[in-house]
Formats: C-alpha cells, sequence, structure tokens
C-alpha cells in the first residue's frame, strides 16, 4: 500500500488552512506528491528516500546540503497497519512541529485505511459480478466444489435456491446511460429486499432473490416498477422454479425470454416464464432467418407499407379477429379495415381473416418485433 496523491494534495490542503507550516508529503520513492510549495512537487528529496530505506521513525536535516533536494526540517515515516506506506516532511522547530506530525501521521492512516477499504470492497464487488455472471450465462457444468466456495466467500450461498428475474428497460424511453439506470434499479431492489443479488451483463439486469412463491415474487416486481417508475420504465422476466440451487443458468435463460416477451409487446411489463409461448422456441430461430422469413411473405412491400401492415395486424389479432374493434382501435371504418385486409390476403397469397393462415402472420409479427426491437437495443 502507497500513499496516493490525491489523498496527499486532500492532507496537505485540509492543514495548510488552518496551520502556516510549509508542509510535503512523499511516496515511498522519496518523490514529493503534495506541497504547501507546489514547485517542488514530483522533485526526489534524499532525506525522504532514506526514511523509507533504512524504516527510520523520523529524520532531522539541519541544512540545504546535508540530502538531495532537502530543506531544513523534519521528516516523519507514515505506516498504515505498520506498513510504511510514505514520509511527512515539516518545516519548523522540532518541539513545535511533532505534535502536528502527530495529528497529520493519524489523519493519514484514516484516510489511507478508508481508500484500502474501498478498493477492497470494490474488488470483491467485482469478484461477486464476475463469479455471477459467470454462474447466470455459462453452462451449470462449470460449477463445481470450487465454485461453491468462491460464491460462498463472497457472500453467494449456492445451496441455497435462488429465483432469478431479468431486468430491462423499455426502448428510447430512459435518457440515462444503461449502466447508471441499471445500477439505480439494482439500488431500489436492494431497499425492498437486502439479500436480493445484482449482476449487470450486456443484454439485462438480472436479479437473484431467495423468494420462492410466485406471488410473493410478483409483489417484488411490481413494488420495484413503482419504486422505478416513471424515470425508469422497466420490464420484467421471472424464470421457473428450479429445485436444484445451481440451475441459474438455465433460470436466466427462461427470464430473460419472459423479459423479452414483455419488451416486444411494450404494454406488458411483468411476465413469468411459464405464461410466454411461441418465445419457448422461436428466440433460438436466427436474426437472418427471420429477416428471411418476413420478405418471403411480405415479398414485394416496401418498408413503409410493411410496417402499415404489420401495425394492421397486430391491431387485428389483439382485437381476436373482430372487424368493429380492430377498426375502432385503428380510429378508421370498418370497411376500411376489410379492405386492409383484402389486399393483404391478394399480395401475399394468405388471408389474414381465414384462422388457416393466421398463424403465417403471428409469426411474421413475432419475427418483426423480435428484429425491430434488437435494432433499438444496439
Amino acid at each position: 500500500m502507497e500513499l496516493q496523491e490525491y489523498n496527499a494534495r486532500e492532507i496537505v490542503q485540509e492543514i495548510n488552512s488552518v496551520l502556516p507550516q510549509k508542509i510535503n508529503l512523499f511516496n515511498k520513492r522519496g518523490i514529493i506528491i503534495a506541497s504547501t510549495d507546489t514547485q517542488r512537487i514530483g522533485t526526489f528529496h534524499g532525506g525522504a528516500a532514506r526514511v523509507i530505506q533504512e524504516n527510520l521513525d523520523e529524520l532531522r536535516i539541519y541544512s540545504c546540503t546535508e540530502y538531495p533536494g532537502a530543506r531544513p526540517g523534519t521528516n516523519f515515516i507514515l505506516r498504515v497497519d505498520g506498513e510504511p506506506i510514505g514520509v511527512l516532511g515539516i518545516t519548523g522547530a522540532y518541539e513545535d512541529i511533532l505534535p502536528l506530525a502527530q495529528v497529520i501521521r493519524k489523519m493519514t492512516e484514516l484516510i489511507v485505511r478508508d481508500q484500502r477499504l474501498t478498493w477492497q470492497q470494490a474488488r470483491q464487488e467485482h469478484q461477486r459480478q464476475q463469479i455471477l455472471s459467470d454462474l447466470l450465462m455459462r453452462s451449470e457444468t462449470f460449477v463445481n466444489n470450487e465454485t461453491v466456495e468462491q460464491a460462498a466467500a463472497l457472500g453467494i450461498d449456492l445451496r441455497i435456491p435462488h429465483r432469478v428475474l431479468a431486468v430491462g428497460l423499455l426502448p428510447g424511453q430512459s435518457d440515462a446511460p444503461l449502466a447508471q439506470s441499471y445500477a439505480a434499479i439494482a439500488q431500489r431492489a436492494r431497499q425492498i429486499d437486502h439479500t436480493v443479488l445484482s449482476c449487470q451483463t450486456r443484454t439485462a439486469l438480472f436479479l437473484l432473490t431467495r423468494s420462492q412463491r410466485q406471488d410473493s415474487l410478483l409483489d417484488f416486481a411490481q413494488q420495484l416498477r413503482g419504486m422505478t417508475a416513471p424515470a425508469l420504465p422497466v420490464c420484467i422476466g421471472i424464470d421457473n422454479f428450479h429445485a436444484d440451487a445451481i440451475q441459474l443458468h438455465a433460470a436466466a435463460r427462461e427470464a430473460q425470454k419472459a423479459l423479452l416477451s414483455c419488451l416486444r409487446k411494450g404494454n406488458v411489463f411483468i411476465k413469468f416464464y411459464d405464461q410466454i409461448n411461441m418465445e419457448i422456441f422461436a428466440d433460438d430461430i436466427p436474426d437472418k432467418t427471420k429477416h428471411a422469413y418476413i420478405h418471403k411473405i411480405f415479398s414485394d412491400y416496401s418498408e413503409q407499407e410493411l410496417q402499415e401492415a404489420i401495425h394492421t395486424l397486430e391491431v387485428f389479432f389483439e382485437h381476436d379477429g373482430s372487424i368493429a374493434r380492430a377498426a375502432a382501435a385503428l380510429f378508421i371504418h370498418k370497411n376500411t379495415l376489410q379492405l386492409h385486409l383484402r389486399k393483404i390476403a391478394q399480395r401475399t397469397g394468405y388471408d389474414p381473416r381465414s384462422l388457416r393462415n393466421s398463424a403465417v402472420f403471428y409469426l411474421v409479427i413475432y419475427f418483426y418485433q423480435d428484429l425491430h426491437l434488437l435494432q433499438q437495443s444496439l
């Protein structure tokens, strides 16, 4: 551990605001890293270097010729938990500056200990995020006894089953950076349940909770949405129950599929995996294949025409094929909607009013929503 430049500057500024003494702080190589005389910063001090090399408690200097870069004063070693971290130099009579040296030593020790604790906490959080990411994104074959022990040391008990929630933001409805938004959501989640673990990935924020019951999970998700809206309009996908505590990879995939189902529709904000249907297999279809299928059915449509046709079909199917209700939702006359549907049937060869052909258009709508969502997230 070593005294850092920004900490050294903070100490010098604090002391200099109330006391007139000239103060220098040196790193373990004898270089001045903070000083009341800014012109000396970055220069070498032979006396400070000796204090570190010989582990001296203090070294008095009486003239400018004793050590390179030195001036009269006293240099005191700075230690934290017995480890040298730097040197303090003060100009003035020894008897006058000794009490001041003790105060600065104590202040430095507290600041550096706090810095060390912050660094250790950041390192532990990085390790926790890494192992959570591995548990969620990699196959369960990754988990072994060593992994379980590593996780336990980081506060992750893999002997206890966890449910997984995937949280995402509706595209284009938040101006904040994604990582910052996820951090805020994770903080809200811990306010609801302090045992919740969070892991940010490229695709979603995953939350791991010990709650197992569906009603408890739904209540948690609703509270989280209430605490984050309207600034952060979130959608939440929730996995199925897994009795095996290490099935986190499978749980994460389920939660993410449920989340994507919410994001596609844009009007359903919380969904369990057992509430989705086609997403179970359709998400595994390559995007290139989805694109090819859309343009096979709507082969001679422009992008604008395709967008308008998809919107018409979405509303038509959302209202269970009711011409009257779909036309009202589209703010057009029933005859106008009938005309649009007949044109789609003529140009594609598939009649959306036919039960037999409805599956064709349902797939098109699903693939179109999926590709559109992908473009918005890029």
